[in-house]
Formats: structure tokens, C-alpha cells, sequence
């Protein structure tokens, strides 16, 4: 049976790297594995290109993002290759870029995005800003936050990007829901345990609630004297609703260990209407939004 819509979601290992060559090939072999597999769409993970910062000395966070940013067309150009060469959707995780004037700002102003790109066989690039910094990336990272929710048509369903700490507010799922999503894409970067199961039991939350699926990617391992991006802990999943017909845990897949792979799971949109219209329960059409609004007010 061939596979449907399938997703493969990285667990990006991390490693100090010899050349920006091999940051490239690096990506390349999970292109290549996830085409074997006959995934439609690849999703990489949050500051994906932070990888790159092994190749320089130590950096202040204000250098390394102007460090990144100098490398942003690169970034653009070999994904929209990547994307048309191997006939595939790539969420290429997030690259720190800035908008606006070529002039460097000075060490103290915000002036960088990390943002999301979806790239297509076509030459297409859809984006998303995140809309929600950490505590950590609004204190000590020169980042201004996005303010937009958007939801991308694709051959596989309509898909939603929410970065990381995104899919722990729940108001911005329910809005791409409310706007037809299918798919959430959360790429994400945390350093810990803690950060990984608050992104990964969110991610399933969102699933369960919005009756949709949701694809986790993230970066693992470690890469010494990188302050920026030194360790990660990640176990990349596609999670589905906890009710029929899927899974009773909601898991169509999840990594093991703390190293570099790649998981993979079917977005079926049958399944997702199925489920919608005969699950147990019903979250997404059962909601109480005048309740709520009533609340909201008084509050």
C-alpha cells in the first residue's frame, strides 16, 4: 500500500562541523533518506541554521545573528534547488534573518526574525515569523516577535507553521484551525527535557483539540563551545486526535534517544474527516465560543 501525504519530521543531530559543505551534504542525507521513503513533505527543526555557528569563534547572540543573516541567500537558493531536485515540500526549520535596511544595526537593537520557510517543487516559498519569544529570546536576543497566523494550500492539506513556543499558546492553533489547517508544522529547538515534553505535550494538545495533525521536529545532541545552540533535546513525532480511527495514544510516530533521525507518519485527510465527523468525541465543532466571549469580557 503506497503511503499518504506522508510527513517525515527531523531529529536533527547536532555536531561540529568542518565547512559549510558539510552543513549542506548533512541536510542532503535527510532529504535523501526521506525521499526513500516517499515522504511529500520534510520538516526541519528550529534554528536549523545555527548549525552553522560551529564554523566561527564564539559570538555574542547580536553577532551570531548578523553572522546568520549573512548567509540568508544561500539559505534561500540551495532550498528552492533542494525542493525542485527532489520533487518535495521542505520546511527548512528557521533561519535569523533581518528585514529593511542593509546597514548592520548596532549590538543593542531588534532587529532580526526567526523565521520559518516552506519551500516548493515549483520555486513557491511560504513563511512564518514566530509569533511567540521565549523569555531568554526576548531578554537576550536582538528578535522581534511576528504578528501573523497564516495557512498555506498544499497537495497534502492546508498547513500551518507554529514555531516552538508558538504551539504552547493555544489561541494560535485554534485560529489556523478556525482558518481550515490540516496540518500543524512545529519546528522547534529546546535544551532540556522540561522544554522538550512541554513542546511535545502541547503538540498533542493541539492535536487532540483542533482535531488535526501535528508534525514535531527538533535538534538533538550537542555541539561544545556553541553558547548559542549547544545542546538539544529532541524526539521528532506526527501526532493525530486520541480517538478513532487513529491510535488510542494519538502517536503515528516518535523518535528514540537524543541523536540524529528521522520519524515518519501519513496525514491522511480521509482519516482526519472520518474522525471529525464519527470520533467519540468532537472538540473542534463542540466548543462554546459565546461562554467563552462572556468570560473573556469580564476579564
Amino acid at each position: 500500500m503506497l503511503p499518504t501525504n506522508r510527513i517525515a519530521a527531523v531529529q536533527y543531530g547536532l555536531s561540529r562541523l568542518r565547512s559549510g559543505e558539510a552543513f549542506w551534504a548533512n541536510v542532503r542525507r535527510y532529504i535523501t533518506k526521506a525521499g526513500d521513503e516517499q515522504a511529500k513533505l520534510i520538516v526541519f527543526p528550529e534554528y536549523l541554521t545555527g548549525h552553522l555557528l560551529s564554523l566561527a569563534p564564539a559570538m555574542t547572540n547580536a553577532e551570531a545573528c548578523e553572522y546568520l543573516h549573512a548567509r540568508t541567500d544561500e539559505y534561500m537558493t540551495r532550498f528552492t534547488d533542494l525542493s525542485r531536485e527532489y520533487g518535495m515540500m521542505i520546511l527548512a526549520g528557521t533561519h535569523i534573518h533581518r528585514e529593511g535596511s542593509s546597514a548592520a544595526p548596532g549590538p543593542e537593537s531588534k532587529a532580526y526574525y526567526n523565521e520559518a520557510f516552506l519551500f516548493f517543487p515549483d520555486g513557491r516559498i511560504e513563511r512564518h515569523k514566530k509569533n511567540h519569544l521565549t523569555p531568554e529570546e526576548q531578554r537576550a536576543w536582538p528578535l522581534l516577535p511576528g504578528d501573523q497566523y497564516e495557512v498555506h494550500d498544499t497537495e497534502i492539506g492546508k498547513i500551518a507553521i507554529q514555531i516552538c513556543y508558538d504551539i504552547e499558546f493555544p489561541e494560535g492553533s485554534r485560529i489556523v484551525a478556525d482558518r481550515g489547517a490540516d496540518i500543524i508544522l512545529c519546528p522547534s529547538y529546546t535544551d532540556a527535557a522540561a522544554g522538550y515534553w512541554r513542546v511535545r505535550n502541547c503538540s498533542q494538545a493541539r492535536a487532540i483539540e483542533n482535531q488535526l495533525y501535528v508534525a514535531l521536529s527538533g535538534l538533538a545532541g550537542s555541539m561544545a563551545g556553541v553558547e548559542q545552540v549547544d545542546v538539544g533535546f529532541s524526539r521528532a513525532g506526527v501526532f493525530a486526535p486520541c480517538d478513532r480511527p487513529f491510535p488510542p495514544d494519538g502517536i503515528l510516530a516518535v523518535g528514540s534517544g537524543n541523536r540524529g533521525g528521522l520519524v515518519y507518519g501519513d496525514a491522511d485527510l480521509g482519516l482526519l474527516t472520518e474522525n471529525r465527523t464519527q470520533g467519540g468525541v468532537a472538540p473542534f465543532r463542540d466548543r462554546r465560543p459565546e461562554l467563552y466571549a462572556a468570560y473573556a469580557r469580564r476579564t
